[in-house]
C-alpha cells in the first residue's frame, strides 16, 4: 500500500561488487510495474570507493525505466561514504562538494512528482 500510494520514489542504495544489491532488485521486482507506473524516481548511491556507486546507479536506472518509475536526470553518488557520513547517516561536512548534488536532484524529483501526479489525476495511467 505504501508503494502504491507514493507519488515518487527516492532510491538510496549501496554498491556491492559493482552491481545493485540483489535484495533491492528483488524487492522492487517483487511488486511489479503496476505499482510504480507513471511516477518519478531519483537515485542516490554510495560506496566505500571512489565512484560513489555509479555502476549500481546505472543498473537501478534501467530497472526503474522497466518498472515505469522514470528516473530524473540528476544522480547523486557519494564516494568514500565513510568519510562523508557519520554512523547515523548525517553528513560529517555538510558543505562537501559531493553533497551539493542533492538539492538539484530533489528539486527535479519534486517537480516531476507534482507534474506526473497532476497528469495521472487528469488522464489516468496508460
Amino acid at each position: 500500500k505504501t508503494i502504491q500510494e507514493a507519488d515518487c520514489y527516492l532510491i538510496v542504495s549501496p554498491e556491492y561488487n559493482h552491481i545493485t544489491p540483489p535484495a533491492l532488485a528483488s524487492v522492487m521486482g517483487h511488486f511489479g510495474g503496476s505499482l510504480y507506473k507513471c511516477k518519478p524516481s531519483a537515485i542516490l548511491t554510495y560506496s566505500p570507493g571512489p565512484w560513489g556507486g555509479m555502476r549500481a546507479a546505472m543498473s537501478i536506472q534501467l530497472m526503474c525505466h522497466e518498472l515505469g518509475c522514470l528516473p530524473v536526470s540528476k544522480l547523486c553518488g557519494l564516494p568514500n561514504a565513510a568519510e562523508l557520513l557519520a554512523e547515523d547517516g548525517t553528513p560529517i561536512d555538510p558543505s562537501h562538494r559531493m553533497l551539493k548534488q542533492l538539492p538539484g536532484m530533489l528539486t527535479q524529483l519534486e517537480w516531476m512528482a507534482v507534474a506526473m501526479k497532476r497528469q495521472r489525476e487528469e488522464s489516468g495511467t496508460f
